[in-house]
Parts: C-alpha cells; structure tokens; sequence
C-alpha cells in the first residue's frame, strides 16, 4: 500500500533554491550599492586632483603675467622698448615648460618662447584688460601635448604706444599623464573592490538567510 506524500514534503523540495535565489538577489543589491558609492568616490577623487592642478597652474601663470606686467610698466622710451625682448628673456627663458609671447596690436610678435605657434588663437584674441588674467584655456598642441593658458592686455606707459597682448601657456602634459594613471589605478581598485565585496555580500547573505530559515 502506497503511503500518499505529505504536502510540506513538496514545500521543502524548493527551499534550498529559494533561499539561494533571494540570497543572490540581496548580494547584487548590495554589490551594486557599494560599486556606485565607490564610482562615486573615485569620480569626486578625480575631480578634486583635476581641481588641484588647475588651481596651481592658474597661481603660476598669474604670478608669471604680473611678472611680465612689472617689466612692461618700465618701458616708457624706446630704448626700453628695445631691451624688452632680452629682460623677457632674462626672466623666463630658464623655464622649458613655459611658453610665452609678446605680440602688437597687429599680432606682431615683440618676443617669443617655446612652441608659441601654438597658442590658439582664442587665448590670443581675447586677452584680459584688467589687473586679473583672462580664464584659463586648455588644449593640445599639433603634437599631442596638453597646454593651459592665460593671456593679458597691457598699454605701454610711452607716448602714443599701442596695447601689447602678454600670452603665457604651461606645459602640463605631466599633470595629464598622472591624473589619467591615477584614474586607471581608481577603475581598477573599484572593480577588484566590487568583485571582493560581491562575494562576501553573496556568503554573509547566504549564512544569514540561512538562519532565518532555520527551524
């Protein structure tokens, strides 16, 4: 005689797959929180270190135009005007990561240094007239190199002399490099971080699940 199967033997069958499933359904809930929260981290890390170097490369060539500003409040006769290229020369010609040009009021150049063909134009065009420099313009050379400038526009304290544009431009194809090594090594710690977190989410979930469970 055939002994008919109790119902909660058919309840219990599932259960093992249940629990596994509602476990796995809590630890990639919980992975992808901890994912996005480190994403997130790792983005604002970024932004800050990017912030960082644009604040200094501003402190730097503002310092360099206020500079360049003190040299040309000195020329108020020719011969002054004549000796501007070298004392230009003198004051920053010992800086390679530093480009700079001194051009007229029709684009003449008075003094140039470094790659200063490639300044672009919208640095040089529209220069700042006040004490303060013009914001910060970044690009890249014709060669690849990243460049961030700032220009200004001065009057000469000489009878009848024309407003000469004073663009400076920094080198800052190393800050670049590091920042995008530094944004690499952040992606790869997130991922090995979520793929350590996922399995301990998945075994923390499955012991605790399991105990609930449990008679």
């Amino acid at each position: 005689m055939t002994t008919p199967e109790h119902p909660a033997q058919h309840a219990a069958a599932p259960l093992p797959q249940a629990r596994s499933a509602a476990a796995d359904r809590l630890a990639a809930l919980l992975t992808t929180a901890c994912a996005l929260l480190l994403g997130l981290l790792a983005a604002v890390s970024v932004l800050a270190l990017h912030l960082h170097f644009e604040s200094r490369d501003r402190d730097l060539l503002h310092a360099h135009l206020q500079a360049a500003r003190a040299l040309l409040v000195r020329v108020d006769n020719t011969a002054a005007l004549a000796a501007l290229p070298a004392r230009f020369e003198a004051a920053f010609a010992d800086e390679p990561a530093l480009a700079v040009r001194v051009q007229g009021a029709y684009g003449q150049p008075l003094y140039e240094q470094g790659p200063a063909s490639g300044l672009p134009p919208a640095l040089l065009a529209r220069p700042s007239a006040s004490s303060q420099p013009a914001p910060l313009i970044t690009w890249r050379s014709d060669d690849g190199r990243a460049w961030r400038g700032s220009a200004l526009a001065m009057r000469l304290p000489m009878e009848g002399a024309s407003t000469l544009t004073v663009a400076m431009a920094l080198d800052i194809e190393r800050h670049e490099s590091f920042i995008a090594s530094y944004r690499w090594a952040l992606i790869g710690y997130v991922v090995l971080a979520a793929l350590a977190f996922a399995l301990l989410a998945r075994w923390a979930a499955g012991r605790a699940l399991m105990k609930v469970n449990t008679p």
